[in-house]
Parts: C-alpha cells; structure tokens; sequence
C-alpha cells in the first residue's frame, strides 16, 4: 500500500490493491505545526484532503468581518470539499489546531478517484452531508436558542464527535484538542463574554472542569439537562 498510515488503512479499509492504488496515485502528504494554516479562505481550490492525524478547524470571515469556526476537522474525514460544491476559491481557512498531517489530493484527480471505488464515493458524500447537517443545526440554534444551550449543544457535540480520542482525567472528560473560549464564542454565535461568564459559572457549579485551554465535561448529565437533551 502506498500509504500505510493507519488512519488511511481505515478510510479504505475493505478496498482491493488496485482500487486503493488509483485512490492514492498522485498524492503527497501535508504536515502542519499547530496554528499553521493548510489553505486560506479565498486561496485557488487546487487541492482537497483527508487528515491523517491531529485536528484542524475551518474558520470563515463573514463580509461584516465576523469570524467564524465552522468545522472542527477530526482524524479520518475527507475535508476540502470545493470541488464537489463546483467551487474555485476555498470559502473558509483551515489550520491545525496542533501538529496534524494531511493526505493531499490535486483537484484533477477528484473524479478519478470518485470512481475509483463506491465506498470512497460514500464516504465524500456523507462528509457533505454531515457538513450541511452541522450547518442547519447552527442556523436553527442561532435563530431559536439563548446562549447557554447553544454551547452546552455545541460541547456535547465536540465530545460525541471526539469519541475514542477524548481523554479520562480526575476532572471528567476532556476534549483531546485545545480550544480557547473565544473558539467556542466563535463555534456558538456568542460574544467572547457571553461565554466566558457562562464557562465561568460551570466551572462553579462542577459541570466544567477547570483549565486553560482544555474543554473538561465533569458531569455530563447536567451539561444534557442544560442543552435540553433527553438522552
């Protein structure tokens, strides 16, 4: 196999020799310190991806000048999607969150390997599908929500979405990535006081561990009850 990341064994997990040979023909590999960007929003989309380890976020400036994080890309997702969506500009940045490497595909190749085999044809288009979920459950929370229950949502979907890779501590379960709470302001359509006195008061009241830079869910359950989960 050309590539034996194990992360990239998983993603074509099932596939035959051959087909993964045409999947991968033409690829290199991007490696990115934490805070280093991958592409720029407005950049040419000449590339498009699958990150192989760490975590990226997809942020896009808004034309009033808002920053947004969109997307929080984990280990195992295909990513850059502007070929699919017939665009030619990035329409957001991506950058690590910490060390990461990316599996990196030239535009060309993106209908070579769409044919290549119907499970990666699934696989891209589950990723979009995800994207767009992801992306109507912020419109709806933005219009319907008040802050404290959009960024318990937000959490509790950062926490469903870092599955095995989130981390056990004596404080509770924490986030394997570093996020700032101007991050999780930017993820949830808050102010950066709005949800400093909201983390704030978590903390206090034990539904938060406590941490610089580090997201600690100490009890799950009230975090559900302050989202309005039943589950």
């Amino acid at each position: 196999m050309p590539d034996d990341h194990p992360t990239v064994r998983a993603a074509f997990q099932g596939l035959s020799p051959a087909e993964i040979g045409t999947i991968l023909t033409g690829t290199t590999t991007a490696r990115l310190a934490a805070g280093e960007p991958l592409f720029l929003q407005g950049d040419p989309a000449d590339r498009f991806f699958l990150l192989k380890e760490g975590w990226l976020k997809v942020t896009q400036v808004t034309a009033d000048g808002q920053k947004l994080i969109v997307r929080i890309v984990h280990p195992g997702e295909f990513f850059g999607f502007a070929p699919a969506l017939q665009r030619d500009l990035y329409p957001g940045t991506c950058e690590a969150i910490v060390d990461s490497e990316a599996l990196v595909w030239p535009r060309r190749r993106w209908q070579a390997v769409l044919g290549a085999a119907p499970s990666v044809t699934l696989s891209i288009v589950q990723a979009i599908g995800r994207k767009l979920d992801e992306a109507h459950d912020r419109l709806r929370e933005l219009s319907t929500e008040e802050a404290a229950r959009r960024v318990a949502r937000l959490v509790l979907r950062l926490r469903a979405k870092a599955g095995e890779d989130a981390l056990e501590t004596d404080e509770g379960i924490e986030l394997p990535y570093p996020l700032t709470r101007q991050d999780i302001a930017d993820m949830s359509g808050n102010t950066l006081h709005t949800v400093s006195r909201i983390m704030a008061a978590w903390e206090s009241q034990g539904v938060l561990g406590r941490g610089r830079r580090k997201v600690v869910i100490a009890d799950a359950r009230a975090l559900q009850d302050i989202a309005g989960d039943e589950d």
